[in-house]
């Protein structure tokens, strides 16, 4: 957010890849400053149930906090490393991989009590896997949903444009819209929002806020029903969907200036912008849209089970996450496995 927001890291973020080097940099110092911060919280918290604290608390707090620093920096590094060998995000695999080890968990637990009970486990089995594929299938379609806005280059056709006999096949320019270009993000904003009263109502004490707290509880919503909870959890959620900060319409229009491509019918300048625009709002309000409504079912749903099933639920809000970081490695792979034929096609040339 900020690098589309203060002017100094603006200018670093278009200068390529020194920019974003630098960029790394900062982030990397802000992890470390946040990560002693909340090193040092959590050593103070476990205090109480040290034994060893009893007489070395000093010494407690800083072994704790130093090891805490140590650990969540080394995940830092794999996770850069990951991304650096072209494998995807790394924080995203492996939050992933954790997501998927927690589903074994839950699967195992939920058979466990279901074998034991007398009536048929499989219809209910087969009625969460049924929920499992479609909130799956949903969660690709807005992955991947995306408008394709075609291109046209100034004084340029393509070879198979140009011959009609050409055995060339290519494939037209074009600039993609995703309904969804935040991924996970408005969910992950609109959950730490909500649970900021929570934080305020535990720091302060306050019945204002305590109120506040158990109507943003679904599972304990005093003087308001549940369905509160979810309709404000799907206008946030939608809301942070469709916000755009960076003025992307602007960066595209300026970008096809400078590369000589134009959208047909549509003159460059303020008619591409305002276009562009219009594009994007109508395809994010659909992202939002269909965003909003995944998120909101999928904790109905997460909330449900977790009733039924004694306080632990499979975790479909989790979904996007796993739909999202298998993508990116699916494409990552792909890539990876086209790199030897653009290099001889690049050696043939002399490139």
């Amino acid at each position: 957010v900020l690098c589309h927001v203060v002017p100094s890291l603006v200018k670093l973020r278009k200068e390529g890849l020194d920019g974003h080097e630098k960029i790394k940099s900062y982030i990397w110092w802000i992890s470390l400053g946040f990560a002693i911060v909340e090193a040092v919280i959590v050593a103070c918290y476990s205090l109480q149930y040290s034994i060893y604290a009893a007489s070395y608390r000093v010494k407690h707090v800083m072994v704790t906090a130093f090891l805490l620093v140590c650990g969540a920096m080394t995940m830092t590094w794999i996770c850069d490393t990951i991304s650096e060998s072209g494998f995807g995000q790394g924080s995203s695999l492996i939050i992933c991989v954790g997501i998927l080890t927690g589903y074994t968990d839950t699967l195992y637990k939920m058979l466990t009590q279901l074998s034991g009970s007398a009536v048929g486990w499989w219809p209910y089995m087969l009625a969460v896997l049924g929920v499992f594929t479609v909130v799956t299938m949903w969660a690709v379609v807005v992955t991947e949903g995306c408008r394709k806005i075609k291109l046209q280059y100034y004084g340029f056709k393509l070879a198979s444009a140009a011959r009609e006999d050409s055995p060339i096949t290519e494939v037209e320019p074009y600039i993609p819209f995703n309904i969804n270009p935040s991924g996970m993000q408005p969910v992950l904003t609109t959950t730490y929002l909500l649970a900021f009263p929570s934080i305020v109502a535990s720091i302060l004490g306050s019945p204002f806020w305590e109120h506040v707290k158990e109507i943003l509880n679904p599972a304990t919503s005093v003087g308001a029903e549940p369905w509160v909870y979810y309709s404000i959890y799907a206008f946030f959620v939608f809301l942070f969907n469709i916000f755009d900060i960076a003025n992307l319409p602007k960066e595209i229009a300026d970008y096809l200036n400078k590369m000589g491509a134009r959208i047909p019918n549509i003159k460059p300048g303020k008619a591409t912008i305002e276009y562009l625009t219009k594009i994007q709002a109508s395809t994010r309000f659909w992202g939002g849209l269909l965003l909003s409504i995944l998120a909101t079912t999928s904790t109905i749903l997460d909330h449900y089970l977790r009733h039924i099933n004694e306080g632990f639920a499979i975790g479909f809000t989790s979904i996007l996450i796993i739909v999202g970081s298998i993508i990116e490695l699916r494409r990552s792979y792909q890539a990876y496995n086209v790199m030897p034929s653009l290099s001889k096609a690049l050696r043939r040339y002399g490139v």
